[in-house]
């Protein structure tokens, strides 16, 4: 049985366990606060990665009659008892055969990083890729830009475009890239997210308690630093 009598995992709440772990633990207990920025994001994701919705069917037809295909798409895959499902922003197809994970990330500022809990987001999502036969090792594209609907309709445009170029090259990795609007950054499949899925599996099926990592810069916006016995102050 999986803490909280949960059924399954998502893999954004594994990558949450990788930037504090006691925050996503007290945001299940006491519920999820939902920022303007947060609001704002998801506004930014939903217009660039906007689609034609199709079935299984239909899906695996576009998948296979065309050279080039992103998609977005569930992923659930078993791993031993444990039910992990992901919702990855994208996936390139090239030729029926998954060869990159597209990941969003918007902020006001932290454009010239990648921070862990991105990283292993994206990784998880090539890792269930790899599980379900749909391709070997796809690369993992993060992209970071700033939380501004207005950059929305070149966002949409010049993701796409640059994706496909820089997969289909002989790109040096890991790769960052900037651009007008976004950085791109680049970089290959790392076996070492099935040890970091281990550890976070052990939370889900009560082998350890939830393990804080505070910082005054995390702790400063957390929504749940009131009831936190952890938190660290400036």
């Amino acid at each position: 049985m999986l803490r909280f009598g949960r059924s399954y995992i998502t893999v954004s709440e594994i990558a949450q366990q990788f930037f504090c772990e006691y925050k996503l633990h007290m945001a299940i207990i006491e519920g999820k606060v939902e920022t303007p920025s947060m609001e704002v994001g998801i506004v930014i994701h939903d217009e660039v990665f906007k689609g034609k919705s199709v079935n299984a069917t239909e899906f695996l037809d576009i998948v296979r009659n065309n050279p080039v295909v992103i998609a977005t798409l569930p992923l659930v895959v078993g791993i031993g008892d444990v039910v992990i499902v992901g919702i990855p922003d994208a996936v390139l197809f090239i030729n029926g055969i998954a060869k990159a994970v597209i990941e969003l990330k918007t902020s006001n500022k932290w454009l010239d990083r990648v921070f862990e809990n991105e990283n292993v987001q994206a990784q998880l999502y090539a890792y269930l890729i790899n599980k379900l036969g749909l391709g070997r090792d796809p690369l993992i594209v993060i992209i970071k830009s700033k939380r501004d609907p207005g950059v929305v309709p070149s966002l949409r445009k010049s993701i796409y475009s640059a994706v496909v170029d820089y997969v289909n090259s002989a790109v040096e990795l890991p790769a960052k890239v900037r651009f007008r609007d976004f950085t791109m950054y680049i970089d290959g499949f790392d076996r070492s997210i099935e040890a970091r899925l281990r550890w976070a599996i052990d939370y889900w099926l009560m082998r350890r308690d939830a393990q804080a990592t505070p910082s005054p810069g995390k702790c400063s916006v957390c929504e749940y630093r009131g009831n936190c016995p952890f938190k660290a102050l400036e």
